[in-house]
């Protein structure tokens, strides 16, 4: 991790929530320096967390190590806000959806003239769909560079021509949205070759393409985001959702009865 990043996260207060760090950091202090740092050709990768990589890093030590190994580890699940407030007795800032954040870290990205780069999406029809919506919503936006990978992967020599496009591009912030976990993984390897601010956003790229109607704000708010994703897209998230949530609310039960017990 380089110095501006151990600087970073010195300054930002941070939390553990079963294994993976939880930054308490307000939108408007990350959102900014985010896109400084990305527009000073800074590499890095940011995660935006939720229940279900919560759980995945529990489980999975390479992956918590890819997730703590993040410039930040934002979450935009009010779930996890409030299972840190009641684990640490703090209150936390805000969150923003993960939508929400991708917007306007892009609407910060045009007003500093940085630009931003795409990776991910469902195809590149959905891709086009994106860029289409974003650049109409944020005046000066720069879009230098969009691609969607095929789900198969990559071999090594496809992969070095898409760093080598991005690089000759050269967009300051690059948001990924391949999804959990496949992103975060991405970006951890990529990081030491790409010299941009990478935020692995997910499905942030179908809400804001219009492919998936947002949830309304007080949804968000009431922490029922997985409920409202679950009834849009029942047979690609069911699995997801019905097993991930009930087990995320285990091991916190089980984590504080051990607390409890050593403390005692």
């Amino acid at each position: 991790m380089s110095p501006e990043a151990h600087e970073a996260l010195a300054a930002a207060p941070s939390h553990d929530m079963l294994g993976m760090r939880l930054d308490a950091i307000a939108p408007g202090r990350y959102i900014a320096e985010i896109v400084e740092a990305g527009g000073r050709g800074e590499g890095f990768y940011c995660c935006i967390a939720n229940v279900h990589m919560c759980v995945l890093a529990h489980d999975d030590p390479t992956f918590r190590t890819i997730v703590n190994g993040a410039r930040y580890v934002i979450p935009d699940s009010t779930i996890l806000q409030r299972a840190r407030a009641l684990r640490h007795g703090v209150s936390a800032p805000p969150t923003l959806r993960g939508a929400d954040m991708m917007l306007e870290i892009a609407r910060m990205a045009a007003r500093k003239g940085v630009a931003v780069g795409l990776v991910g999406g469902r195809d590149e029809a959905a891709l086009a769909g994106l860029i289409e919506r974003m650049v109409a919503q944020i005046p000066g936006l720069s879009i230098v560079y969009a691609f969607s990978p095929p789900f198969a992967g990559m071999d090594e020599a496809a992969d070095a021509a898409m760093v080598a496009d991005i690089k000759a591009a050269r967009p300051g912030v690059l948001f990924v949205g391949l999804g959990c976990p496949k992103q975060e993984r991405w970006m951890a390897a990529h990081v030491d070759r790409i010299p941009a601010a990478m935020l692995g956003v997910g499905a942030a790229f179908d809400f804001n393409a219009g492919v998936v109607r947002t949830s309304p704000q007080w949804v968000h708010k009431a922490g029922l985001e997985w409920a409202y994703r679950l009834m849009r897209e029942p047979r690609r998230l069911w699995r997801r959702y019905l097993t991930t949530s009930p087990r995320f609310l285990w091991l916190l039960s089980r984590d504080a009865l051990g607390r409890r017990g050593r403390a005692g």
